[in-house]
C-alpha cells in the first residue's frame, strides 16, 4: 500500500461543476462519529464529532428535528493532525486548478481519506461567514446554535421548504495560525486575473461545511467582499419513497446529482449490497446494528482567542444569512436573469405571496449589486399605497437607505411629508447618519 492507500473511486455521474463518486477501500480517516447513542431531549440533538485521523476537528450536535438548528464548537483542530494527503493537493489547488473534471487525479489523495460511500464533489462557491452574520473564523469555542446547521427552512408563506445550499463555512484551524502575509498573498492572487486557488471543505453540517484547507484564502475573500471558490465534499444518504429510492445529498430528492438506487446506476456491488441491506431493515422495521462509538480524545477546544479586525467583522454585511439564502432558493429566482424591471415587477405580482417574493428579491438584488437594483427599488417604493403593498414599500425604503443622492432623498422627503405614520417613521431614518 502506498502513501495514500488503495481506495478505489468510480465516477458515477459528471456535471459541469461536480461529480458523484463511489469510494470503496477508503482509509475512513475523515468522517463523522457518534459519541453517544443518547439523545438530548432538551435541545433535540445527539453528540458527534468530525474527526481526521482520529483527532476531533469539530464538535457536532445535529438536531433530529429537520427544521431545527444544531450546535457546533471547535475541537482540537487541524494543528494537531498530521495529514500528508491534504499537503499533497494543496500546492495544485493554489496554482491553476482547472476544475474537477480536468483535475480529478489531483483530488485522489483527498478522496482516499473518506470512508466507503457515495460522495458529491463540487467545484462551487461558499461565503466566508457562518450564516448568522459572523465572520467564519470568529466563532465561540463553546457549543453554540447555528442557523445554517439545519436540514431545511420552512416558509409558511409559500408552504415550501428549502435549504441554504452548503454555502457557509466553519473553521477547523486555530486562530493563532492567522498570518497577515498569507492573506495579502491571496488578495494579490485573487486580484491578478489568474485562475483562482481553491479551498477545500467537508460538508457534514447541512448548510455549513468544515473548512479543511483555505483559512487564509477565506480571509482574503472576506477582505475583497467576494465569495470563495471551494471544493465541497458531501456524503450521500438514502432518500425518497419506497418505489423511488435515491442516493441524495440534500433534503430535496429532486436534485440534479441524485443517483437512483439500482444496479444500473454504476454503484459498486459492495456499496449496493450495504444500501440494500439498510433498506431491507428499514422496510422490515428492524433496528440498524449499533454504530461503533468514538473512543478517542475528549472533544474540546484548543483554539486561541483573537480580536478580529473591522475589515473582517464588517465584511459580513456583504453576504447573505442562511435564512436569506434559503428564502431565495424557495422563491426560485433562476429565470429572472434576463428579465427587465417591468417583467420582474409583473412576475412578482403573479406569485401566490407577492410580499414575500418582493422582499426576498429586493434583498437579493442589494446583496448582489444587481444593475437593476435602483430602478426596481424605486418602482416598488412608488407602488400605490394599500394594505397589501405597505410591507413591500417599507422593505424598498429600507433597502434604499444607503443610496445618498438627490433623487433618492426627494423620494424619502415625499414619504416624510405625505406618507402614513409607519412609512414616514421609516423614511426619517434616511438622515440618521448625516453629519
Amino acid at each position: 500500500m502506498g502513501l495514500f492507500g488503495s481506495a478505489k473511486t468510480d465516477i458515477i455521474k459528471q456535471r459541469s461543476d461536480g461529480i458523484v463518486v463511489a469510494v470503496t477501500g477508503g482509509k475512513a480517516a475523515l468522517k463523522c462519529e457518534l459519541i453517544s447513542m443518547e439523545e438530548d431531549e432538551k435541545n433535540m440533538t445527539y453528540p458527534m464529532v468530525m474527526t481526521l485521523n482520529g483527532v476531533p476537528l469539530v464538535q457536532m450536535h445535529p438536531s433530529y428535528c429537520p427544521t431545527c438548528c444544531g450546535l457546533l464548537a471547535t475541537g482540537y483542530g487541524l494543528d494537531s493532525v498530521k495529514c500528508p494527503e491534504l499537503a499533497a493537493i494543496s500546492e495544485k489547488l493554489n496554482s491553476g486548478f482547472e476544475g474537477i473534471g480536468e483535475e480529478f487525479e489531483v483530488l485522489r489523495p483527498l478522496i482516499g481519506l473518506l470512508e466507503d460511500g457515495i460522495y458529491l464533489i463540487r467545484d462551487t462557491q461558499t461565503f466566508p461567514v457562518d450564516g448568522d452574520r459572523h465572520f467564519f473564523w470568529d466563532v465561540p469555542d463553546e457549543l453554540t446554535y447555528y442557523t445554517a446547521f439545519s436540514d431545511e427552512f420552512y416558509f409558511s408563506e409559500l408552504w415550501k421548504c428549502a435549504d441554504s445550499e452548503s454555502a457557509f463555512i466553519y473553521p477547523t484551524q486555530s486562530r493563532d495560525r492567522y498570518d497577515e502575509s498569507r492573506v495579502q498573498h491571496y488578495i494579490d492572487l485573487f486580484s491578478s486575473g489568474r485562475p483562482k486557488p481553491r479551498a477545500v471543505a467537508f460538508n457534514a453540517m447541512k448548510g455549513l461545511s468544515a473548512l479543511l484547507d483555505g483559512h487564509h484564502k477565506a480571509c482574503a475573500a472576506a477582505r475583497l467582499h467576494a465569495p470563495l471558490d471551494t471544493i465541497v465534499i458531501t456524503k450521500g444518504h438514502l432518500c425518497g419513497a419506497r418505489n423511488n429510492i435515491h442516493i441524495g445529498f440534500t433534503c430535496d430528492t429532486e436534485t440534479e446529482y441524485d443517483v437512483p438506487m439500482n444496479k444500473e446506476s454504476g454503484i459498486p456491488s459492495k456499496l449496493y449490497k450495504q444500501f440494500a441491506e439498510q433498506l431491507a431493515r428499514a422496510f422490515a422495521r428492524k433496528k440498524n446494528p449499533p454504530p461503533e462509538l468514538y473512543k478517542g480524545v475528549t472533544a474540546e477546544s484548543r483554539f486561541t482567542v483573537r480580536e478580529w479586525e473591522k475589515c473582517y467583522t464588517e465584511s459580513v454585511d456583504c453576504y447573505p444569512t442562511a435564512y436569506q439564502l434559503a428564502a431565495e432558493s424557495a422563491c426560485g429566482f433562476g429565470d429572472i436573469g434576463g428579465m427587465t424591471v417591468e417583467e420582474i415587477y409583473s412576475y412578482v405580482f403573479e406569485q401566490e405571496d407577492p410580499v414575500f417574493y418582493a422582499r426576498t428579491l429586493m434583498s437579493r438584488f442589494v446583496r448582489t449589486n444587481d444593475s437593476r437594483t435602483r430602478e426596481l427599488l424605486t418602482k416598488f417604493a412608488r407602488l400605490p399605497f394599500s394594505g397589501d403593498t405597505k410591507q413591500i414599500i417599507a422593505s424598498a425604503l429600507r433597502c434604499m437607505m444607503n443610496m445618498k443622492d438627490e433623487e433618492t432623498e426627494k423620494l424619502f422627503i415625499d414619504f416624510v411629508v405625505y406618507g402614513d405614520d409607519y412609512l414616514s417613521d421609516i423614511a426619517k431614518d434616511y438622515w440618521e447618519d448625516a453629519d
